[in-house]
């Protein structure tokens, strides 16, 4: 009983009183890291999620998910930030765009928007849409003309990064890439 009692005291003093890092192992840790982040680049870019459930559903309807950085220029700007949300379910697509930062309100457009999408192969699709996705904004990928369809396919079909360029009424420039790698794969699951 003693040796028990006697083991869980080292155990504890041992537990608080941690020896500094050395230089060494600062190394390792930053070495681990390391390995960690390039793992996290060989993940599916795309996330699965679900919208909030409607009243009397039990699980709200699924979509994907693709953020990335780009950039946008206008008549007093060139090449400033811009971050862009894509969503993708089996109605509907949605483009989300945040001008100067990322936590910035979705930018609205009062006209059509024309949006240009070019692939590796050298592919390319051109579609407008005249709908924002909801009241605060966002660009909605519409039905009409299968728009949606096209879309989904087009993204289907990729590999790799898809050139996105979208142009409002007012000259306003958006560029960002799409990466199509693994959208196939997080689609089957919606």
């Amino acid at each position: 009983m003693k040796n028990i009692l006697f083991s869980l005291l080292i155990l504890l003093v041992g537990c608080t009183n941690s020896p500094a890092p050395s230089k060494k192992a600062t190394k390792k840790d930053s070495h681990i890291k390391h390995k960690a982040v390039s793992n996290n680049a060989e993940a599916n870019p795309w996330i699965v999620g679900s919208y909030a459930a409607k009243p009397g559903e039990s699980e709200g309807r699924k979509y994907v998910k693709f953020e990335t950085d780009g950039s946008f220029s206008d008549s007093t700007r060139s090449n400033d930030y811009l971050h862009a949300v894509i969503f993708v379910d089996k109605i509907n697509a949605g483009i989300f765009l945040h001008e100067l930062k990322k936590s910035g309100p979705v930018e609205k457009f009062a006209g059509p928007v024309h949006i240009s999408l070019s692939n590796s192969d050298g592919k390319e699709l051109h579609m407008t849409s005249t709908r924002g996705w909801n009241k605060s904004g966002g660009i909605l990928i519409e039905r009409n003309n299968s728009d949606y369809s096209q879309f989904r396919i087009f993204l289907l079909k990729s590999k790799g990064p898809v050139n996105v360029l979208i142009r409002d009424k007012d000259s306003t420039v958006y560029q960002f890439d799409i990466n199509a790698s693994g959208f196939s794969d997080a689609f089957s699951k919606v």
